[in-house]
């Protein structure tokens, strides 16, 4: 393998990390005035109803279908195609969002966000980037919590003025100009790009090794449901309980908190998962997200409220890395790369639908302590994954 610089490995990673940044702020611009944009797409209650759901569940869905496909596809591909494909399907469906004048247009632009691989091919991406792949899962993470963060400010502007089409375009036009950058920096230096295999990277996966990864990869599905699961509630339940202080805004400016507490504590993160094993890593984001959760469900006041969100955000932001720094090694390792990140997108469709479930029973209450008790799963299933990485 030739030796990189530091110059060209900064540039290639600030790339990637750009497609992660948009790939993350134009769909959650979107996303928490989904039903709002849906119901100027549609005629009547029923039929914006309806299809807010189709559209709400049309990314995950696609995804879950693609993702394997697309780490069947990146075996023996150059990472400047792979980058340049994502870029350009994912531009492809934001200017179908942006064009769209009725529910379905809108649907099938969000299926067509689902399918076109970004998850997948940025964390193989910043594996070849020139820096070590446990700090460049970091920096993914640090990117898309900054996307998180900086969407919804930009939507809720462009919501109230009539002016969401051109967040689309703006993040479309800015995504086919990164998928010809990188394609060319990449395709140029793919030489460079070739690392050296895995020791024992030529032989078969060994029952061990599946059922290892096997464990972290369904911990992990436990864990994202748990982080994600409450979410759609949560508003409804911190107004239940401190209406005064917790107006629109300000549960906005909560979950903005988590996001930046995430980008924060990411550094340490990076240092946790040096030091430890991936099993043990997953376990520390569990064990602190189920008990942030669980202390919530006791809070009534905003500011132990903020404090245990906040925790949260902190606890969950490790997960993901460390589940990639743990399938990374694997001898097939853009399978298990692809089947860690459909884990987390099944884990985001099956939290909301698990928490739902009691609320007709238990209200939200009922969601916050299901939300913990994921999380606690996810944690009982890692001890099964002995000798991990």
């Amino acid at each position: 393998m030739g030796v990189m610089s530091a110059g060209p490995q900064l540039y290639r990673r600030a790339l990637i990390l750009a497609v992660q940044f948009l790939t993350a702020a134009a769909p959650l611009a979107i996303v928490p005035f989904m039903s709002l944009q849906v119901g100027r797409l549609t005629r009547g209650a029923a039929e914006a109803s309806l299809w807010a759901a189709i559209v709400a569940a049309a990314p995950a869905s696609t995804a879950i279908v693609s993702t394997p496909l697309w780490g069947r596809f990146a075996q023996g591909r150059s990472i400047s195609l792979l980058l340049f494909s994502t870029c350009v399907l994912t531009a492809v469906s934001y200017l179908a969002m942006a064009v769209a004048n009725d529910a379905a247009t809108f649907a099938m632009g969000r299926a067509l966000q689902g399918a076109a691989g970004s998850g997948v091919i940025l964390i193989l991406a910043i594996e070849l980037s020139g820096a070590p792949p446990e700090r460049g899962y970091i920096d993914l993470q640090q990117a898309f919590s900054a996307g998180c963060m900086v969407g919804p400010v930009l939507g809720g502007w462009a919501f109230d003025h009539q002016r969401l089409p051109l967040i689309l375009y703006g993040a479309a036009a800015s995504l086919l100009v990164l998928a010809i950058w990188c394609a060319l920096v990449f395709q140029t230096t793919d030489s460079d790009l070739r690392q050296e295999p895995d020791k024992g990277a030529d032989k078969a996966p060994t029952r061990t090794e599946r059922g290892r990864n096997r464990r972290l990869i369904v911990a992990a599905v436990f864990g994202t449901a748990g982080a994600f699961g409450f979410v759609p509630f949560f508003a409804e339940w911190a107004a239940s309980r401190d209406a005064a202080n917790f107006d629109a805004t300000a549960i906005g400016m909560l979950h903005a908190s988590a996001w930046f507490a995430a980008i924060v504590v990411l550094p340490i993160w990076n240092r946790v998962i040096d030091g430890a094993k991936a099993a043990r890593s997953i376990a520390i984001s569990l064990l602190g997200s189920s008990a942030a959760c669980a202390a919530l469900s006791a809070s009534a006041t905003a500011p132990w409220i903020f404090a245990l969100r906040v925790t949260h955000g902190a606890f969950h932001s490790g997960l993901n890395p460390a589940l990639y720094a743990g399938v990374r090694r694997s001898s097939e390792r853009e399978r298990d790369l692809a089947s860690a990140r459909t884990s987390l997108t099944l884990g985001q469709i099956l939290g909301p639908a698990f928490c739902g479930a009691v609320v007709p029973f238990a209200g939200a209450d009922g969601a916050l302590l299901v939300a913990a008790g994921l999380s606690a799963i996810g944690l009982l299933v890692l001890f099964g994954a002995r000798g991990d990485r």
